[in-house]
């Protein structure tokens, strides 16, 4: 068996939650594509050791605990390795998060939800990935449709002793599923701050904590509509909607960074422009196109291809993920992985 060697990267990032709070839907949203399993169900059954690698010119995993060859990344590969990690070696998976822009290697690791009564081995690969994996910052993310539950409860309370027993490390709550808050109801910014003061009853005094609302599955599936990617009808009529009164509650009620605020606030403005004059130059279009020449339904097409861009942009930064992937891009190390 090939013995698990940990790269010297400096960032080594847990990704922590229950069963379907969306931990691999975020992953699928940095990355763009379907790839992690997904769904509202255990999909993910051992740690995934995930290492993020600018440099790389394919993405490829492996399962060290049945072979040490390389293959192609896919879903179906990734699922076929659920369930077979042995004597604590994760498998692993080497790839490029296209959309962080600083250059350096960070490893991730994927985990299964510990609270599902199926697979009872999932709590103890989750908790040694907790207790004994090299980690200098946790992500924490959690189901908006599912909060404060007992679950949720016995998580941050084991979550909380080992960050006691190992020094303390910085805390990042992804609040996923954000798109289920009604703005017109509901205050985003009183529920993030809820979020943050009932975790911070489990963590030791001082840990830094920030909370970034997300819409995971919708960032994923505009960025597949942007690259064509071929998508199911749940998936079509998902990508249809979105509520931008949310998208600015979500962007000045998140807890982060005042600068990561600021330059999501600019994207969004620059994309909202975009969608302004493109929409307007189609409407002249087709008006040239039935009063004037024909032949101006041809650009009109090219035009709405830039619309549809813009749309999904625009709906990419504003589901949260373009904050988070700042954020991961300003992480700083500030002591050793331990």
């Amino acid at each position: 068996m090939a013995e698990f060697r940990i790269p010297d990267t400096g960032l080594h990032i847990l990704i922590l939650g229950c069963m379907s709070s969306g931990k691999s839907t975020v992953l699928n949203a940095l990355l763009g594509r379907g790839v992690f399993p997904a769904g509202n169900r255990a999909t993910t059954a051992q740690v995934f050791r995930i290492v993020h690698d600018p440099w790389c010119e394919e993405n490829v995993c492996r399962n060290p605990s049945e072979s040490d060859d390389w293959h192609p990344l896919s879903s179906e590969l990734l699922a076929s390795y659920n369930g077979s990690m042995k004597e604590n070696v994760p498998a692993d998976i080497r790839l490029r998060f296209p959309h962080l822009e600083k250059k350096r290697t960070i490893v991730l690791y994927d985990t299964p939800g510990p609270n599902t009564s199926k697979y009872s081995d999932h709590r103890g690969e989750t908790y040694f990935a907790l207790e004994k994996l090299p980690l200098t910052h946790i992500f924490l993310v959690l189901d908006m449709v599912q909060l404060h539950t007992k679950d949720e409860e016995a998580l941050l309370r084991d979550m909380g002793r080992v960050m006691q027993e190992r020094g303390g490390i910085p805390l990042l709550v992804i609040l996923n599923k954000a798109d289920v808050i009604d703005v017109e109801k509901e205050s985003v910014e009183e529920i993030l701050a809820e979020v943050k003061e009932s975790v911070l009853q489990y963590v030791p005094e001082g840990t830094p904590v920030d909370v970034i609302p997300v819409m995971a599955k919708g960032a994923e599936v505009w960025r597949r509509m942007i690259d064509r990617d071929p998508l199911t009808t749940f998936e079509v009529e998902f990508g249809q909607y979105i509520d931008w009164r949310l998208c600015d509650a979500m962007r000045e009620g998140a807890i982060l960074p005042e600068e990561i605020r600021v330059s999501v606030a600019e994207q969004m403005e620059e994309w909202r422009r975009l969608q302004k004059f493109s929409q307007a130059f189609k409407s002249t279009l087709e008006y040239l196109a039935q009063r004037v020449h024909p032949e101006a339904e041809l650009i009109n097409k090219q035009v709405s291809k830039i619309l549809d861009y813009a749309d999904c942009r625009r709906a990419i930064t504003g589901s949260g993920i373009i904050a988070l992937e700042e954020y991961i891009d300003r992480l700083t190390l500030k002591k050793q992985p331990r």
